[in-house]
């Protein structure tokens, strides 16, 4: 395997690169090792703006550590989460703008603060021709991002609400191995894409029913886990 110039990509970050995207470790290709030597290491910290809708995104992200939330805004000021980007993810709107050369379709912002390195507009074009381990990593995202998409669709589509909000609550909880989640109604209606006060009111029909226990900015479960899914004992 053709290493890097650690001068400038640090060892951690090139330990962590081949470690979340093991495909790419064995690719012993000189075109590949260029474009990594000229890949910025960046980090930023939590809540920072990292695309807007219309932008025109100049690179490509390789995400190292920590959360990137996609989302839109709805005509009526209103946000709703599209998917977000974890250690060893590719952004499907990113590789859709450069592929195309589109602006941005959506926002991005860090949720945590973030490891990545950013692979040049220019150089994704080379990867993509000169590395197939790297087309490989982007073929297979995309196709796992679709369904993931079409999932959140028919989820949207053909699922309640409340039933949306009870998996959801189910899923944080698991996450958090029961532990209270620090999370606001307004955060909770940005993932389902409705009102906060719709939120507000769906999570005092599931307090009245013992599944949560309701306090200021927290959220604790309840005796009656089952109706959130979470299985948690």
């Amino acid at each position: 395997m053709m290493q890097p110039d650690t001068s400038k990509i640090q060892s951690t970050a090139y330990n962590q690169l081949y470690a979340l995207y093991p495909q790419l470790a064995d690719e012993a290709n000189e075109a590949w090792t260029d474009i990594l030597n000229r890949s910025q290491l960046i980090e930023c910290p939590e809540n920072i703006t990292l695309a807007t809708a219309g932008s025109t995104i100049t690179g490509f992200m390789v995400l190292l550590d920590g959360s990137v939330r996609v989302y839109q805004n709805t005509e009526d000021a209103r946000e709703i989460t599209l998917y977000r980007i974890n250690p060893g993810d590719v952004c499907l709107m990113s590789m859709n703008s450069l592929l195309h050369d589109k602006p941005f379709k959506a926002n991005a912002a860090s949720e945590t603060a973030v490891k990545m390195l950013m692979i040049s507009a220019a150089d994704f074009h080379t990867a993509m021709d000169a590395s197939s381990a790297f087309r490989k990593l982007i073929l297979n995202n995309l196709v796992d991002s679709m369904c993931l998409m079409a999932q959140s669709v028919y989820d949207t589509a053909f699922e309640s609400l409340d039933t949306r909000l009870a998996c959801l609550l189910g899923r944080l909880f698991e996450r958090s191995k029961s532990q209270p989640l620090n999370v606001t109604h307004q955060q909770l209606s940005n993932e389902l894409g409705t009102s906060r006060e719709v939120i507000s009111r769906l999570l005092k029909k599931l307090e009245l029913q013992g599944c949560i226990t309701l306090k200021r900015g927290q959220i604790e479960i309840g005796d009656n886990k089952t109706m959130l899914g979470t299985g948690i004992e």
